[in-house]
């Protein structure tokens, strides 16, 4: 798979069906609403599987990304002509920490912090936890009410799988013996973040299992994110690592091996479709948490708390 490839497989989950709501616990089949100037759902999760998903998504309206409104997402069974009302969940707005008025904010390895001179408007991420019962066809309806009490709402359709080709909670996580920074004369191989950071290379996946130690993966390529909403989740990790350094292993791993664009072997045995992911692996090699696309560091550290308190 290309580069260019990635960036389509989001997409690949939306349809053009759309559906009407007709009431309470029903909707009717319609036609798309055409883009113009309403609202459009930019899905960061590649992959939703039959239960419990991490929804994130970002919102666009006349060309531009919106923030911080108030947002439900419900979800459909499409399966009969009535569409079924199966689930109803918040989506709250998590603003990502490495942008102050507008522009990402770079925390280099010794912790000062560079401005990008570039501005962007991805400031956060909104996500909901929605659940599947089946594999196939499912209708989502986002719902935003903006600051002058507004409701709008795009309606789109996704398709679920029935078992996940990337790692769930609770399974183990694969025993990999990804490259480290000892093994290698110029860091800028195994790391594309300019400039690298050595402190995400110093152990191996399988090594921190052996030794019981938690670990926090970050499956990442800096320089080349295909998306408009992938974020810099390297930067966002790296915010972790002052605080929880001392008892857990932060480990990147990026996604293609340098020269040819294929994916590395690490990435090859973690399954993974997409970009960028992070995973919470805990003492015992269990995966305890993951996210797909822009991750923020108050739903990382919610996760990584609940993995270190004690049983």
């Amino acid at each position: 798979m290309t580069r260019g490839g990635l960036g389509a497989i989001a997409a690949g989950l939306l349809s053009g069906a759309c559906f009407v709501h007709d009431g309470v616990g029903s909707a009717r089949a319609a036609e798309p609403t055409p883009p113009g100037g309403s609202l459009q759902v930019l899905i960061t999760t590649s992959e939703l599987v039959v239960g419990r998903n991490r929804l994130g998504f970002g919102l666009a309206k006349d060309g531009r990304l919106v923030a911080d409104a108030s947002v439900v997402v419900r979800v459909y069974d499409i399966r009969e002509p009535q569409a079924r009302l199966a689930d109803e969940k918040p989506a709250p707005y998590y603003p990502l920490e490495v942008v102050e008025r507008g522009q990402r904010i770079h925390i280099h390895p010794d912790g000062t912090r560079h401005v990008h001179d570039s501005a962007t408007d991805v400031l956060g991420v909104y996500a909901a936890q929605v659940t599947f019962s089946r594999p196939g066809p499912w209708g989502l309806e986002v719902l935003t009410r903006g600051a002058g009490g507004a409701i709008e709402s795009a309606r789109l359709q996704v398709e679920v799988l029935e078992a996940s080709h990337a790692p769930l909670p609770g399974r183990p996580a694969p025993r990999s013996r990804n490259p480290v920074a000892s093994e290698v004369k110029d860091l800028r191989t195994i790391d594309s973040s300019e400039p690298p950071d050595p402190r995400l290379h110093q152990t191996r996946i399988a090594d921190a299992i052996a030794q019981g130690r938690p670990q926090v993966i970050v499956f990442a390529t800096p320089k080349h994110c295909v998306s408009r909403v992938c974020g810099p989740v390297v930067d966002v990790v790296r915010t972790l690592i002052p605080t929880y350094g001392d008892r857990v292993a932060f480990i990147h791993q990026e996604i293609w091996s340098s020269p040819a664009q294929t994916f590395t072997p690490t990435v090859q045995e973690w399954n993974l479709r997409s970009e960028p992911w992070i995973f919470l692996v805990d003492g015992r090699g269990v995966i305890r948490a993951r996210f797909e696309g822009l991750t923020t560091r108050r739903e990382l550290e919610a996760a990584l708390t609940e993995m270190l308190r004690p049983q």
